[in-house]
């Protein structure tokens, strides 16, 4: 009875080792799939954005986003900008040959939905100074991060693609971090500087055409009071708006972002968008794209299930690299439509201000005054004057 017992008991145990062996097996197998799903997944989405972030990059070269807030859709004056073309999927031949990718300067590429809204809300005749304040403000941070995103955009153009590819959106994630720093920066300028709106008002009452803007000045105690009244009370707000400004950096930076990959191309003389060189990346970079992921499908299957797992997923994707197994994940693609390189330089922007005083620059507005949102500086000294007299 008793040595019966005891193999029964140890049959048993070998059946719950056994089981063990068998479920820890299994467990790591779907682990693995569901490693390499996941990783599938991932790599889709940043190639994606590597494809959006070449694109951004041409765009910049071709110098259409709105970077200059004297010209349209800021104001009336349209830019004048130079057509060029931008070469995209480079070869690595003697010559260097590329396809060629072309921004016009559009109806619908020189249309910005907010700043549109924006610039017709300023030119009603009802416009009131306090929105203006407001608007001046936004306008201002997205127009720096528009300038921005172009002048580092277009220095990473000058970069091997290939490198935009694999290390694009790691790049542009600093890039926006370091411009989400900035942003709040400059908007704490922003909120002090635009305070010459406070000392503005529109004296339209006709219902139509353009506002008639003029200076509130101790002519009118009333309304200068309460513009005085209106800076005291937007300093102190300042210090209970912080959390606000951030998340205006951030939907500012994510507008401008979002914005610059749904303009319109023309790539080799066909009308294109962005998603057209997402697949192309795809397309024409399928050998680096397939090789990275194939070494993290190696390291993944090393680590869930084991070394002589991990060796044969080595051998298999050697296979199919030398063209044993005849699958043509790693086999180029041939590109079409080329012709010779192209300069990268950026295109040249124009435009007429309206105003010799908006050429001055941020520095000359800080301390004299903005176009159209009144001289805060002169204002406070005008305070110091009439206070003196009395």
């Amino acid at each position: 009875m008793s040595e019966s017992s005891d193999t029964s008991t140890i049959d048993e145990k070998k059946q719950e080792s056994n089981s063990t062996t068998n479920g820890s097996y299994y467990s790591n197998i779907r682990n693995f799939v569901w490693n390499v799903f996941v990783l599938f997944i991932l790599f889709i989405i940043y190639c994606s954005c590597s494809g959006l972030i070449l694109y951004a990059c041409k765009l910049a070269q071709s110098n259409i986003m709105p970077t200059d807030i004297h010209c349209s859709p800021y104001t009336d004056s349209k830019p004048n900008i130079q057509p060029i073309q931008t070469n995209i999927f480079t070869t690595y031949t003697d010559p260097q040959m590329s396809m060629k990718l072309k921004f016009p300067y559009s109806e619908y590429n020189s249309s910005n939905k907010i700043l549109d809204m924006f610039h017709e809300y300023k030119n009603k005749a009802t416009s009131n100074f306090l929105a203006n304040y407001l608007i001046s403000i936004i306008e201002s941070i997205i127009q720096f991060n528009y300038s921005s995103f172009t002048t580092i955009l277009n220095m990473l153009n000058g970069l091997p693609e290939i490198i935009l590819v694999i290390f694009g959106p790691i790049i542009l994630s600093f890039v926006s971090m370091f411009m989400f720093i900035v942003d709040n920066i400059y908007l704490i300028y922003l909120w002090f500087v635009n305070m010459g709106w406070f000392f503005k008002t529109n004296t339209n009452d006709s219902g139509t055409g353009k506002p008639t803007w003029e200076d509130v000045t101790v002519v009118s105690p009333f309304n200068y009071a309460c513009a005085i009244g209106l800076i005291i009370l937007f300093v102190v707000l300042f210090f209970f708006s912080m959390p606000l400004l951030s998340v205006l950096s951030g939907v500012s930076i994510a507008y401008c972002l979002l914005s610059a990959i749904a303009y319109e191309a023309e790539l080799n003389g066909k009308n294109i968008t962005s998603a057209t060189i997402i697949q192309d990346v795809f397309k024409y970079y399928k050998t680096p794209i397939i090789s990275v992921f194939s070494f993290f499908v190696v390291v993944s299957a090393f680590s869930k299930l084991g070394t002589i797992p991990g060796v044969f997923s080595i051998v298999t994707v050697a296979l199919i690299y030398y063209g044993v197994i005849s699958i043509d994940i790693f086999k180029p693609i041939s590109k079409d439509h080329l012709s010779k390189m192209v300069s990268n330089n950026q295109a040249k922007k124009t435009c007429t201000y309206e105003s010799v005083k908006s050429k001055q620059g941020g520095l000359y507005n800080m301390l004299f005054g903005q176009s159209g949102g009144g001289n805060i500086t002169k204002e406070l000294k005008n305070i110091g004057k009439h206070l003196h007299r009395k």
